[in-house]
């Protein structure tokens, strides 16, 4: 601590002169600056009261979701599935060669078009447009479908045997016109799809060490389970890209009415595969971090050129199987696509950490977290009624807040705090995530973890080593609270103007005072994504991963430190 204290020193000594954001936790004294000047700085330490509180449903919109189930002694029993569909675009392509003559799709020159011509006359090619062309596909079909769910981290036993098992969403399913109410954890996800419609199972370890080492030795190797799905939805796949090339071919006189399946989502979902969900149904013991889904299609072609353009054969071919080639293409959920995680989460120790009297509890996913209560009254009326003031000459320069936190003991899952937690007003939580807002430093800002090494530093125990999350500089928030609850400061020249405004509002009682005005701010755990260059934040979202984390709770444990200025003659 004494590290941590010693740069804040340094730092809060410069701020008569910058009020920008820092790091102060330094008490300073008015003697710094002479009396002469009419300005005075004054110092002032607040106690933060701190508690846990529980939401039982989490906004679940994510772009990693977690699948599997765990039981630990502390976190409870926990099983995560999750629900995504598959957005193709206008890239989406089964192409076959590079040559100048490739189309969109190379099945699109084949005989498949023929092939379906036979069997639904007047569809596909009524025109014959088709009849000269070589055939490119191998044996006019796709070889294998299957589901890829990738991950690049897991939690628990890596050797937990467990299994998964993938259904269709239902046609009808559309994420893009779900209201944002919809994205939480407590909600009946059921309807979504029908157990009847089994894509597949497998069994499966998160060490993966069903892959071969071939498989693993690759260096862009990521740990995957695969399921093969049924040759009906390669069938469909297979006519749906069909019309899509003859649609996207605009030579072809009959290109009008077709479709183009990947530039349409809700035909891509209505007539194929609208999405999946994915649920664990055997096993305990670990979670997989999932990176993203795909769709992978197997499929080989003839080929027509060499990749230095040399013609291999001519139009007349029928196909040499000297000219094969293989090709794997698929269709993926990425991260920056919709997909909800869905928990199943059962604590019996709920009521006793609700009830802790010396820790407030942050983890996930499961959603505990703390409540601070930011004393924006009682520092605003300090300033107002300093006895120095003169007019609306009040400053509040710095108020720093840092929260000493430390590793609860028995937690088996989560080994680490959350990297970040986001500060803002409990009114305002859930809007705050089903609106993508981002923290704006008026009314919610963000705090991150650190830790002031000592020799032997030691998570678990708080008397080794100091372990925080630094919220820096907070002064603009405080400031910001205070006007959204109705301050001016250019136009009220009497603090009990305010507080008048407060009773009004039923925010003070009878027998409270403008010391008594606290405002209740939520500390929830958020993924975090920045400018790697301004170190902006970009995005935020829910933290899922498992951690668990204890804020020290009790008279005198967390204090907001502020410097003011105030204008006036002594």
């Amino acid at each position: 601590m004494k590290k941590l204290l010693t740069y804040a020193a340094i730092a809060a000594i410069a701020i008569p002169v910058t009020v920008s954001c820092d790091d102060s936790l330094s008490e300073i004294g008015s003697s710094v600056r002479p009396t002469s000047d009419g300005i005075t700085l004054r110092t002032a330490t607040y106690e933060v009261p701190i508690q846990t509180a529980y939401r039982d449903s989490v906004y679940v919109r994510t772009g990693y979701p977690l699948l599997g189930a765990v039981s630990d002694p502390q976190l409870g029993e926990l099983t995560a599935g999750y629900l995504a569909q598959f957005y193709a675009n206008r890239k989406t392509t089964m192409d076959v060669t590079n040559s100048s003559d490739s189309t969109l799709f190379g099945i699109l020159r084949t005989s498949i078009v023929q092939q379906l011509e036979a069997e639904e006359p007047g569809r596909w090619d009524p025109s014959g447009y088709y009849t000269s062309h070589y055939d490119s596909l191998v044996g006019n079909r796709i070889d294998s479908m299957t589901i890829r769910i990738y991950y690049n981290a897991y939690y628990g036993d890596s050797l937990a045997p467990m299994q998964l098992s993938i259904y269709s969403l239902n046609p009808e399913v559309d994420f893009t016109e779900l209201p944002e109410s919809e994205f939480y954890s407590s909600n009946d996800f059921s309807s979504m799809y029908s157990e009847s419609n089994l894509l597949g199972r497998k069994g499966y370890t998160a060490a993966n060490r069903e892959l071969s080492d071939s498989a693993r030795s690759v260096s862009d190797y990521m740990n995957y389970v695969e399921v093969k799905l049924d040759d009906k939805y390669k069938d469909q796949f297979l006519r749906l890209a069909v019309d899509a090339a003859i649609a996207r071919d605009t030579d072809n006189p009959e290109h009008a009415q077709h479709t183009d399946i990947f530039a349409d989502q809700s035909t891509l979902r209505s007539e194929w595969l609208s999405g999946v969900c994915v649920k664990p149904t055997f096993g305990e013991g670990s979670l997989v971090k999932v990176y993203y889904t795909a769709i992978y299609l197997f499929y080989s072609s003839y080929h027509r050129y060499a990749p230095d353009g040399t013609l291999l054969r001519n139009m007349a071919d029928d196909g040499d199987s000297t000219y094969v080639l293989n090709h794997v293409n698929y269709i993926a959920v990425t991260p920056d696509v919709i997909q909800m995680s869905g928990f199943d989460y059962n604590d019996t120790n709920k009521e006793e950490r609700l009830a802790s009297t010396d820790s407030a509890f942050i983890t996930s996913p499961q959603g505990y977290y703390a409540q601070v209560q930011l004393p924006v009254g009682r520092i605003i009326n300090a300033m107002m009624n300093d006895p120095l003031r003169r007019d609306s000459s009040y400053f509040l320069n710095s108020a720093n807040l840092y929260l000493m936190a430390y590793k609860p003991q028995g937690y088996l899952l989560g080994q680490s705090a959350a990297p970040t937690l986001l500060m803002v007003r409990e009114d305002s939580l859930n809007t705050y995530f089903e609106e993508a807002l981002l923290p704006n430093n008026y009314t919610s800002c963000v705090g991150y973890y650190g830790c002031d090494s000592v020799a032997n530093d030691n998570y678990i125990d708080p008397n080794q080593g100091v372990y925080y999350y630094s919220f820096g500089n907070i002064y603009s928030v405080i400031l910001g609270l205070a006007e959204s609850y109705g301050w001016d400061q250019a136009s009220m020249e009497s603090s009990t103007v305010w507080e008048s405004e407060l009773r009004a509002k039923g925010l003070l009682s009878d027998g409270e005072s403008l010391e008594d005005f606290k405002v209740t701010m939520s500390l929830v755990p958020v993924d975090v994504t920045t400018n790697s260059s301004s170190n902006a934040v970009l995005s935020l979202s829910n933290y899922i991963l498992p951690t668990a984390v204890r804020l020290r709770k009790g008279d005198d444990e967390q204090n907001l430190q502020v410097i003011y200025t105030v204008e006036g003659c002594e």
